[in-house]
């Protein structure tokens, strides 16, 4: 019984697309994430593939896919080696710093190279970049390269935790805030339910996104 079960489970992630390498179902999304319309439609999906590879695709995958034709898997296997720690791939990701042609990819290699603390003329060189979401990311993660706190390890371990395509997008302006559960920019944990309904609460996110 047991396994047909799991049989059955495998059937439903390949039928999602999210079994086998997690880049070629990356590659393969059907709304990448290129803004415009694609931001509302196939979010979801896309969010699971993030997940997918940065807690499955192996290093060497990982490494090949920095110089990958599309450029959304470039974006995403730099952000992943960051987050897994290959301090290897350090030259790989400022050689996409300085001379990849999509802005999206210098962007996460900046970011990867700060959770790895490596490469800090780098951060110097983006400064100058000719599209201005580069220099706003590298200002706003430069602070890292310095710090004691290890960003990569606290991005891995909100990713082993998982995400239930289920409870995407139970957030919905007009209704009560989902309870939640993450952790605060010291380290520590916060739970919504905690203060909901006791005081004031502002969530802040800031991203660039063109």
């Amino acid at each position: 019984m047991r396994r047909i079960a799991v049989l059955a489970g495998l059937l439903v992630l390949a039928l999602k697309g999210w079994a086998g390498d997690p880049i070629e179902n990356y590659r393969k999304l059907e709304f990448p994430p290129s803004g415009g319309e694609n931001f509302e439609k196939g979010w979801k999906e896309r969010v699971a593939a993030d997940y997918a590879v940065i807690n499955d695709a192996d290093l060497k995958t990982l490494r090949a896919a920095l110089g990958d034709g599309n450029p959304f898997v470039r974006a995403i296997a730099a952000y992943a080696l960051g987050v897994r720690g290959d301090k290897t791939s350090a030259d790989a990701l400022a050689e996409l710093v300085k001379n990849d042609k999509e802005y999206v990819v210098r962007i996460r290699a900046l970011e990867a190279l700060a959770m790895l603390k490596m490469k800090p003329e780098v951060f110097e060189l983006a400064q100058k970049d000719r599209d201005p979401g580069v220099p706003f990311v590298a200002k706003l993660v430069a602070g890292q390269l310095k710090s004691d706190k290890d960003y990569a390890a606290e991005i891995r371990q909100a990713y082993a935790a998982g995400i239930k395509l289920e409870e995407m997008g139970s957030a919905v302006v007009g209704k009560p805030a989902p309870d939640f559960v993450a952790l605060t920019i010291d380290g520590k944990s916060f739970q919504l339910s905690s203060v909901l309904g006791k005081k004031p609460v502002a969530i802040y996110f800031t991203a660039f996104d063109g």
